[in-house]
């Protein structure tokens, strides 16, 4: 690429462990998830497994490259109308990695989490944004919505919503941008940090 600037494309199984390092450095401070598996020393392991077990297997995503192949942000999906159900293999290992660096109080909390993040999932068909990250070296750049476009374009292809769990605030005016709205702050246990649901319509974005 003579000019440097990132490629955007379509991330295969191959690109799991890509998006994991992606992922977790991008939520390395992420208030939510570090109040929930009690630090970061899970991130990559929970990335890796639900990027093979689910998102990247049932779903889709997408990677920016740079212009050395270097990756530089990630978004993971779940399509409308399919099932987050993750393989027992992958919970197996997502749960070991969890107790060994946060304790079983850390695996008790993201039972609690997920069940709660489920339950409050729109009764309509939507696609479900899990996550989106871009490396810290690479931020301020506009890759993340530019990643987020591409997702969007499927969604609203098939005339549906999309959703979903904004944990930092400074990412709401990013997201209003690309038409979602908070809808409601997500019921967590005391003690946890904000955790915003947001709704996108089909079509829907700020000028």
């Amino acid at each position: 690429m003579p000019d440097g600037r990132p490629v955007l494309r379509a991330a295969g199984m191959d690109d799991a462990d890509a998006a994991a390092d992606i992922l977790a450095a991008a939520f390395a401070a992420d208030p939510v998830m570090r109040w929930t598996f009690g630090g970061n020393g899970a991130f990559h392991t929970i990335f890796y497994e639900l990027a093979r077990g689910v998102y990247l297997k049932h779903g889709f995503g997408h990677i920016a490259e740079g212009g050395s192949g270097e990756h530089r942000a990630a978004t993971l999906w779940l399509p409308a109308g399919v099932p987050l159900n993750l393989p027992q293999l992958n919970q197996l290992r997502i749960a070991s990695s969890v107790i060994r660096h946060g304790g079983f109080s850390a695996a008790a909390r993201a039972l609690k989490v997920a069940d709660i993040l489920e339950t409050h999932h729109p009764e309509e068909p939507h696609f479900y944004l899990f996550a989106v990250g871009v490396a810290p070296r690479a931020r301020g750049k506009g890759l993340g919505g530019a990643l987020l476009r591409e997702g969007l374009k499927r969604a609203d292809q098939e005339g549906a919503l999309a959703y979903l769990e904004n944990s930092n605030p400074k990412n709401t005016p990013l997201y209003e941008r690309l038409g979602f709205r908070v809808t409601a702050p997500l019921p967590l246990p005391e003690g946890a940090p904000p955790l915003l649901s947001m709704l996108r319509a089909p079509g829907e974005e700020a000028a």
